[in-house]
């Protein structure tokens, strides 16, 4: 305990929460370039993202305004073991894609440094999502564009730097960094097959084996 209060001690938050990652936002290249060469940014800010991200996806779901939504949300149930899945099984599914594309590639990022590209790439983003959620409560259904276009410029801007910082940490040139955001697409889906596939077998396992278990028990 006491270890883990003096770590905490050490951690400059105005330096990793809010200097560096609006460093970022003003100096991707520069910034990014930061983080490989110069050891700047935290892990920690890193996994307090997807903890935001997290958040902010249950908190959408549960107060995005009727006019972008749809409809009108009154008690509505939340299926949070789903919302945290969806938000955090495209990161797990993005750096271990990222990363065994790019080690076959000779890229020279560590999962380390993909996970905290795509924390601070995703800096922007939920600020973005954040007010387009706020106006979505406020705008009226003619004027709902002016909030989805918080959402869409946010998925853009996150978009924007990852490909920047992936270019930097794994010193690509543009062409090669293009084929990689590719391959590393191909990746991901192979890596969703692989497990479906396991799943699906395991499933058709387990069955046999309860069956096989019944008929005996029924024999004897």
């Amino acid at each position: 305990m006491k270890a883990l209060v003096q770590k905490l001690k050490a951690v400059n938050f105005k330096e990793d929460f809010i200097t560096f990652p609006f460093y970022i936002i003003s100096r991707p290249f520069k910034g990014f370039g930061d983080l490989k060469y110069e050891n700047r940014g935290s892990l920690l800010f890193a996994v307090v993202m997807i903890i935001l991200l997290c958040i902010f996806m249950i908190c959408d779901s549960t107060y995005q305004g009727f006019v972008l939504s749809g409809y009108y949300k009154e008690d509505t149930v939340v299926n949070t073991p789903y919302l945290l899945m969806m938000t955090i099984a495209p990161v797990v599914l993005f750096i271990f894609g990222n990363w065994s594309v790019t080690t076959i590639t000779n890229g020279s990022g560590s999962l380390r440094e993909i996970f905290m590209v795509y924390a601070y790439a995703s800096y922007p983003k939920l600020i973005l999502d954040v007010i387009g959620l706020i106006l979505s409560n406020l705008v009226t259904a003619e004027e709902a564009a002016f909030s989805s276009f918080f959402y869409v410029f946010g998925t853009v801007a996150f978009l924007f730097y990852l490909f920047i910082g992936l270019v930097m940490i794994h010193e690509y040139t543009f062409t090669k960094s293009l084929l990689m955001v590719l391959m590393t697409v191909m990746s991901m889906c192979i890596i969703v097959f692989v497990l479906a596939l396991f799943i699906t077998l395991s499933n058709e396992v387990i069955v046999f084996f309860n069956t096989v278990f019944r008929e005996i028990n029924m024999r004897f």
